[in-house]
């Protein structure tokens, strides 16, 4: 019996002992998973701003970049080499090709001059694989062309297509070689159309697109400025719409408009000019047939300052304004509703047109010398401000999204500008592999 008893007792401490070191053990390993980093901690998040393309078409116009500094680093866009250097002067005059500007927060643009003839801008882009331009002429004594400009090194394709107010006008496949650019003329697209609607869509690689319209008389030229590009949408707001001229009132505004999709678009136009917004006559509940091209004009006075047009459509649309007065003409486009912008503005005045139901902007100004200053703007609807002479750099920052879009006029002539940037900031998540783990231990 005794045996029996010291026999039990001497299991019970057996089991104690055994289960006292799988509870140590256990505690071991909880505790070494705790130790152990989270999955999601295990991640590096990386940001960074591409690079974008400033154009340079082939022909004899004089061509300035306006860079974020003359320390921003710049490249040919034909080059294969990765190397960028310092532009060294800004504003920089592009000879020869297009150049590729390493990513900044400050958007670049490119000014296109014929002395005395006409004056054109547009942002420095990236490529955006469907891309709108609408309004664009292949009629008779027009020089409208695309620039596709292939910074990569690898062959990119495209699908471009031509609307008119018939319909689909024509349409081509294209292939641009690495670090090359193509123009391609619009009236090869639609020979003898007094509007076009021009869609291009990048199916491989990345490609900055570009269109520009100059308007010739024999050797005389009548005007020329850039077409921005757009996404469709349902609402459109397009800012800085020049109405006057040196002095002169601009009595020339069309709209020009397509419904994008399959459907037909029913749209309502209200234009917001001198601080009232209001519906003018026979812009109200006006159908437009998918795909055809249709101009829209707007009355001839816009007031003494740059106005605003907005569009409601009950499907996606594309459209942009064009003003004309005498030899010259703008093109205005649709703004995206953001809240930061930048840009040098390299010494010119323009006068800049903020759009949205509350405006409290805040800019920051850096002169010539560097000196900074602030400048609180308030308003409601629209608001216009003039930038100060000898400024350089504007940082713009908005306490609610807002619509932006600059105009000014020259000797040369009249531009609008649509502040869309030029690029966005692009965001990667890469993990953390812990090397032991490639270890069978």
């Amino acid at each position: 019996m005794i045996d029996s008893l010291l026999r039990i007792q001497g299991l019970f401490r057996n089991w104690r002992t055994q289960s006292a070191s799988l509870l140590a053990l256990a505690l071991a390993i909880t505790s070494m998973a705790a130790l152990q980093p989270d999955p999601v901690d295990s991640v590096v998040r990386t940001s960074s701003i591409p690079a974008t393309v400033c154009p340079k078409f082939d022909d004899d116009v004089r061509t300035t970049a306006l860079l974020p500094s003359n320390k921003t680093r710049i490249k040919s866009a034909s080059s294969r080499k990765p190397n960028f250097i310092k532009a060294r002067v800004n504003p920089y005059l592009i000879n020869n090709n297009s150049i590729v500007v390493k990513g900044s927060e400050v958007t670049s643009a490119v000014i296109r001059t014929r002395s005395g003839a006409f004056t054109a801008a547009t942002a420095c882009l990236i490529g955006d694989g469907d891309q709108w331009f609408v309004g664009a002429r292949g009629s008779l004594g027009s020089k409208s062309r695309i620039l596709a400009i292939n910074s990569g090194l690898s062959t990119s394709s495209l699908e471009v297509t031509a609307y008119t107010s018939e319909g689909i006008s024509g349409s081509r496949s294209l292939a641009i070689p690495a670090v090359s650019q193509r123009e391609i003329r619009v009236d090869a697209l639609a020979p003898g159309a007094s509007a076009t609607a021009i869609r291009v869509l990048t199916q491989s690689g990345r490609v900055s697109i570009y269109l520009v319209e100059e308007a010739n008389r024999g050797l005389q030229t009548l005007g020329g400025d850039f077409i921005a590009s757009q996404a469709p949408a349902k609402e459109l707001t397009i800012p800085a719409i020049p109405a006057s001229r040196l002095g002169r009132s601009i009595t020339d505004h069309r709209i020009y408009v397509v419904a994008t999709g399959n459907r037909a678009a029913v749209i309502d136009v209200e234009l917001i000019s001198g601080g009232s917004r209001f519906t003018p006559v026979g812009l109200t509940e006006v159908t437009v047939e998918p795909g055809q091209v249709q101009q829209l004009k707007l009355p001839k006075e816009l007031g003494k300052r740059p106005a605003a047009v907005l569009i409601k459509s009950t499907e996606e649309i594309a459209a942009t304004v064009s003003s004309a007065i005498g030899n010259e003409f703008a093109w205005s486009a649709p703004a995206l509703a953001i809240q930061n912008f930048a840009i040098n503005v390299g010494g010119l005045e323009p006068n800049i047109t903020f759009v949205a139901k509350a405006i409290r902007v805040d800019v920051e100004i850096t002169s010539r010398t560097g000196k900074r200053s602030i400048k609180r703007l308030n308003g409601s609807e629209i608001l216009n401000w003039k930038v100060p002479g000898n400024s350089r750099r504007i940082s713009i920052s908005s306490a609610e999204p807002v619509h932006m879009g600059m105009s000014w006029s020259s000797g040369d002539g009249f531009t609008s500008m649509v502040l869309n940037p030029g690029t966005e900031l692009e965001r990667s998540s890469t993990p953390i592999f812990d090397i032991d783990a490639l270890f069978d231990r």
